[in-house]
């Protein structure tokens, strides 16, 4: 998909965060409402929220990273 769509838009939908970690931007939803979207970079250097709280249980970023 990454390469047959890399000049497309993909829409997503997914629960294993490496999934969506290299999209341009993500969309995170909570109890049906949008509470976050950006790029992956920014939501985890944001260093809070329900993204950034996904990648460190995950341990795709370290806190304080």
């Amino acid at each position: 998909i990454r390469t047959e769509f890399a000049s497309s838009t993909v829409l997503t939908i997914a629960h294993r965060l490496n999934t969506v970690l290299d999209c341009d931007r993500i969309l995170v939803f909570d109890q049906g409402r949008l509470a976050q979207c950006d790029e992956p970079k920014e939501l985890i250097n944001a260093g809070e929220g329900i993204f950034f709280e996904l990648c460190s249980e995950g341990g795709y970023c370290m806190p304080g990273q």
